[in-house]
């Protein structure tokens, strides 16, 4: 159906305010919904885009997210019927099903989803200054504006087992860990990662709800009309502009190859690791955007880049000016893994 969404997504150009297309499967416009700026009628913070084999619909001023064809029929009901008629013709089984997923944000307040699978934990900027969490995430210098997106749970596992049955009852070795919740692209938890505050083994639980969905972390907040830097942990996310994090599996997803012309992998700087230079060639072959470090770069990932004195603004020129793609990654590749 997607060559019928490309049609409709390109007929909207006379019914959005500074609609404009940038590429193949991408357009840009006012969002009707919040009329994206009272102040700026230039102002264009809405987008279709592609995922997968769907146009979907995001505004990055408030939240407003949804299927192309909830926004046919938000703006324009006769061309949502001759939408729907068109994609029923062409064998579509469920084409007048669409999930409404919007959420409307009053202007002043930022984009935060919360979902129900939240209910009940507080996020570390609505515990006091003094608490062990936010102790931790202030020490390990996280972003005061990206402390809502990270939650505490003073019983990890009890929380978990309501969520899904991961423990066995009666829980043992009870504890507290730092939730990170992972969103998908309509503001749904897909997956949350449980991190130890101490000695806790593992490290890290990550538990997956929704197993048709890949666990990406900072999919709800991604604009997929600017280029996209895809790490390893989701900490290290919260200190790049427009980043997502893959967790510790493989960066070539079906999610990532999507995005793989304006992505930029940005792997842990390990140019020993056996492990790390073999997918490195492997990404490189398959003609992703990688960053190799300089030998003078000693830390392992970002967040140590940061407690060593970095700034992000540093870290992101550091990154920018070490990212290699095609024949120039090979030639650069060969030197960087003997470092």
């Amino acid at each position: 159906m997607l060559h019928i969404d490309v049609k409709y997504a390109s007929l909207l150009n006379t019914r959005l305010r500074n609609f404009a297309k940038k590429n193949d499967y991408l357009w840009n416009f006012s969002c009707p919904v919040c009329g994206d700026s009272k102040k700026n009628p230039r102002k264009a913070r809405g987008f279709i885009y592609k995922f997968k084999a769907d146009l979907l619909v995001k505004c990055h001023k408030c939240g407003y997210s949804t299927n192309l064809g909830k926004l046919i029929q938000y703006i324009d009901s006769n061309l949502y019927d001759q939408y729907v008629i068109e994609r029923y013709k062409d064998g579509a089984t469920r084409y007048n099903d669409h999930k409404d997923v919007s959420q409307f944000i009053p202007e002043s307040a930022p984009v935060q989803w919360k979902d129900d699978v939240l209910t009940g934990l507080k996020s570390i900027d609505e515990l006091p200054e003094t608490h062990p969490a936010v102790q931790y995430v202030a020490n390990r210098n996280i972003p005061k504006d990206k402390w809502n997106l990270l939650y505490f749970a003073p019983k990890f596992k009890t929380y978990t087992n309501k969520i899904t049955a991961k423990f066995q009852e009666p829980v043992q070795d009870e504890h507290p860990r730092l939730i990170i919740p992972y969103f998908n692209t309509h503001g749904k938890v897909v997956a949350f990662q449980g991190r130890a505050f101490g000695s806790e083994e593992p490290k890290y639980y990550t538990i997956k709800i929704d197993e048709t969905e890949e666990k990406i972390y900072g999919m709800d907040r991604l604009d997929f009309s600017r280029r996209i830097y895809v790490v390893e942990g989701p900490i290290d996310s919260l200190f790049l502009p427009n980043a997502i994090a893959v967790s510790g599996a493989s960066f070539d997803t079906p999610t990532i190859r999507q995005l793989l012309t304006n992505a930029t992998i940005v792997m842990d700087n390990e140019p020993r690791s056996k492990d790390i230079t073999k997918q490195l060639s492997k990404y490189i072959d398959k003609g992703y955007n990688v960053v190799m470090y300089p030998d003078t770069v000693q830390e392992k990932d970002i967040n140590e880049m940061i407690l060593a004195g970095r700034s992000p603004t540093q870290i992101l020129e550091l990154i920018n000016t070490n990212t290699f793609a095609g024949m120039e990654a090979k030639l650069r590749f060969s030197e960087w893994r003997k470092c």
